[in-house]
């Protein structure tokens, strides 16, 4: 009777261990996906910070004014989720 226990939590243990796997497996194809789509595009230089306007040789004139800009396009996209 010890036996017959151990064999049947044995395959009960090796199902809940595939059903993982393929869990597992199917997490990482659609991240796989998801990476795939999604496009990152490069702003154009077009000589002003994009932030305040003020004349620049890049795309934002300080740090500042590129963390503010990326946190309010980050923002943005959150509305638009919701």
């Amino acid at each position: 009777m010890q036996h017959r226990f151990y064999f049947i939590h044995l395959k009960r243990s090796l199902d809940m261990t595939d059903e993982v796997d393929l869990a597992s497996q199917s997490e990482e194809e659609f991240r796989q996906y998801s990476l795939s789509r999604h496009q990152a595009y490069a702003l154009p230089i077009n000589g002003r910070c994009y932030n305040c306007e003020e004349s620049t040789s890049g795309n934002f004139c300080c740090v500042e004014c590129r963390e503010d800009w990326e946190k309010r396009k980050y923002f943005e996209r959150q509305k638009k989720v919701d």
